[in-house]
């Protein structure tokens, strides 16, 4: 019975300076990455619209949402440098006033980031009939 209880003392006492250095290291590196949160970042994305081919949209302009996203440091500098645009699916809009959702699935992001929010979470558009483009046929 002591022949037992002593290779247990000599396996937790052999090497111990070794084996401390070792569990301090495994608890830095434990609590590193469980304290680890996820990185916020809000960007600009502009958008583009499928739209109906007997259909356009009356004004041009530089259409913009904010989106906010949460994910790893390196995702989000991946969805950073290049956020890319948000398609909003209008092919079934008709002439006049459409407002256009825009919803996190629309948003394409990198592995492992999610989309936390849009601002505004709809637009709205003016379509007009092709060849109209004064817009006064609405």
């Amino acid at each position: 019975m002591k022949k037992n209880e002593r290779n247990w003392k000599a396996w937790i006492t052999d090497n111990g300076s070794y084996k401390l250095v070792a569990l301090f290291v495994t608890l830095i590196l434990w609590v590193t990455i469980l304290g680890r949160g996820d990185i916020v970042m809000t960007k600009d994305v502009g958008l583009e619209f499928l739209l109906p081919k007997e259909l356009v949209l009356a004004e041009q302009r530089d259409l913009k949402v904010s989106v906010e996203v949460a994910g790893p440091r390196m995702a989000l500098k991946k969805f950073g440098q290049n956020p890319g645009t948000i398609t909003v699916d209008l092919s079934r809009g008709k002439a006049g006033r459409n407002r256009a959702i825009i919803s996190p699935k629309n948003v394409e992001v990198p592995f492992g980031v999610k989309v936390r929010a849009i601002k505004p979470e709809w637009v709205d558009v003016k379509l007009i009939p092709v060849g109209d483009e004064n817009g006064k046929g609405i």
